[in-house]
């Protein structure tokens, strides 16, 4: 697989732009921007408090008696008494705000950050379905599931961490600038380095974070092929080339975490060296200031801690940062899905809008002069397609595979990129509907019904509309013996085919939608069950406008009507009786 396969819609943004998408996180996540000015409070009383429990203990330690301590200037005339329960109250201080804040930034944080998980699935919802054929599943299922819940869990603590080491840095370099101007002024240039190095190390490991998403989502795919794929690999022999391909996909995955590590390192490297380079400053300030009487022992004491302590502070800093921009990765990827764009913004030509239907539309199906294709970009499939299809009558389509047909399908549940032409149910405008309204015109029998896990009262009746003795009525017209309470496994595997299929025809019963999609439900299932289905759309569906996609002859021949696509044209058009002889096998295939 070429390197690049799964990166291709990947970018990474720089520093401001990472920045920008924090805001915006914030932003969405309107607790933590609440919550944002009143915890830089809380951030700076421990900070503060840690500086002044290290120059109450020097103090203390330079008085003769514990309770002989006089009075001290702090700064500005702020006089304060040297104590032991000073010093007791202080480092509980310190403790609390340290818990507040954690508290206020990671408990808080995570559950203010459903709401953004709860719009990325939105977005996924309304986008086209042609989404899901352009994107890898890997990919799809590692932003809903990896990316986002990285950034609900993490995000709030490490926008809290970044914020904590900021107020931290801006305390200790206060401190230093109190005690001694001189050692704050060597402390500058270390601050303008350390701003060059995340400027540079937070793009890096946003980017790593891109190709480690990538490669993780390649990881999924390679685990689907080894769910799906693995008989066909075993009975060609190709077993080795599956584990080999399953193994390259790891390593790469790999690859990215030790990439993360060396950069990290080197970010921490160089941080290390200008801490280095600032203590030793600090400490010739400091001795040149003890010698000429104007620093204090106290107060010397005070500036090499604290500048000890930027040093820890600058290495924090620079992990926590990086955190913090590879938050605006997983920020940026979950935007993304958020804001997908709606399937009605993608479909092209619309027509004007119309007021909204106050009951069934009358009258019959018609494509006019209709033209489309799956995207705006591609191949138009159905080309200038004229079609009347008469409201309760049943009409089979047929055609060679790419003739069309499905496209037919897709037209009417607005999924595609319309160029030109209209649909209409009666004198309404199909396209100028929203999206839901017009949808809800037809019912589909597809090939292979899907089924989810429950009972069948509950895939009957997924929003509770109907009573047991309506749903116990659809289920004696399909001829399906099966109690409501029954339970289903995922997909309704504990169903044959044909209990699927007539179970899907029993909710269309119940939904009473004027139109009937069948996409060739009877291709795989006996002839009891075929015949129960055709009794069903005799009677409990002899009302509905049936269109059929069918291949079988038998199926054909209980239509009123057969339409013969190809090259989404209509190439034939008329009863059963005169088109079914002029079919060969090839054009029923």
């Amino acid at each position: 697989m070429a390197g690049n396969e799964f990166t291709t819609e990947e970018t990474a943004g720089n520093m401001i732009r990472g920045g920008r998408l924090l805001m915006r996180y914030l932003w969405h996540v309107r607790y933590l921007l609440y919550v944002s000015i009143p915890s830089l409070l809380l951030i700076v009383v421990p900070a503060v408090g840690y500086q002044l429990f290290i120059w109450l203990s020097g103090l203390l330690a330079e008085c003769p008696a514990l309770a002989s301590c006089p009075a001290r200037e702090v700064a500005w005339g702020v006089e304060v008494t040297p104590s032991l329960w000073l010093l007791f109250v202080v480092a509980a201080v310190v403790v609390a705000g340290k818990i507040i804040e954690w508290n206020i930034f990671e408990t808080g944080g995570q559950l203010a950050s459903r709401g953004l998980f709860r719009e990325m699935v939105l977005g996924i919802g309304r986008v086209r379905t042609t989404f899901f054929d352009e994107y890898p599943s890997g990919k799809i299922i590692n932003r809903v599931i990896r990316d986002a819940d990285r950034l609900r869990t993490d995000g709030p603590m490490r926008l809290g961490e970044a914020a904590s080491g900021l107020i931290d840095l801006l305390v200790v370099i206060a401190v230093i600038a109190i005690a001694s101007p001189t050692a704050a002024l060597v402390a500058l240039p270390l601050l303008l380095f350390f701003v060059y190095i995340q400027r540079n190390v937070a793009p890096m490991l946003e980017r790593v974070l891109v190709l480690r998403s990538a490669r993780f989502g390649e990881v999924l795919h390679r685990e689907t092929d080894v769910i799906e794929g693995v008989r066909c690999f075993a009975l060609y022999g190709q077993l080795p080339t599956l584990i080999e391909r399953v193994s390259a996909s790891v390593y790469r995955f790999m690859q990215m975490h030790f990439l993360r590590g060396r950069i990290e390192a080197w970010g921490r490297c160089l941080s290390d060296v200008g801490v280095a380079l600032l203590a030793s400053a600090v400490l010739t300030a400091v001795y040149v200031g003890i010698h000429t009487g104007r620093v204090s022992t106290v107060t010397g004491v005070l500036i090499i801690t604290a500048s000890f302590r930027l040093g820890m502070v600058f290495s924090w800093m620079t992990w926590s940062l990086g955190l913090l921009f590879e938050t605006a990765g997983y920020a940026r990827r979950v935007f993304e899905y958020v804001d997908l764009p709606a399937e009605e913004s993608e479909e092209g030509r619309r027509p004007p809008p119309v007021a909204g239907l106050t009951g069934t539309p009358p009258g019959d199906l018609v494509f006019e002069n209709y033209s489309m294709s799956y995207r705006e970009t591609t191949p138009v499939i159905l080309k200038n397609l004229s079609l009347r299809i008469g409201r309760g009558t049943k009409v089979g389509l047929i055609g060679r595979t790419g003739a069309g047909k499905s496209s037919v399908v897709q037209s009417i549940f607005r999924m595609v990129f319309v160029h030109g032409g209209d649909i209409r149910v009666g004198d309404t405008s199909l396209l100028a509907l929203p999206v839901a309204e017009a949808r809800s015109l037809f019912a589909v029998v597809p090939q292979d019904p899907y089924l989810f896990e429950g009972t069948i009262r509950s895939n009957l009746d997924r929003l509770g509309e109907f009573t047991d003795a309506e749903l116990e009525g659809a289920l004696r017209s399909v001829q399906l013996a099966v109690p409501l309470s029954m339970q289903l496994l995922e997909g309704g595997s504990n169903l044959s085919l044909g209990q699927r299929q007539l179970l899907c025809l029993a909710r269309v019963i119940l939904t009473k939608r004027p139109f009937v999609i069948m996409d060739e439900p009877t291709s795989g299932v006996d002839t009891i069950t075929d015949a129960i289905m055709q009794s069903v759309l005799r009677t409990a569906l002899r009302d509905r406008t049936i269109i059929t996609i069918a291949h079988r002859l038998e199926t054909l021949a209980r239509m009123d009507r057969i339409v013969e696509l190809e090259d989404g044209t209509v190439l034939r058009d008329g009863t059963p009786d005169a088109i079914i002889p002029r079919l060969s096998a090839e054009e029923l295939a």
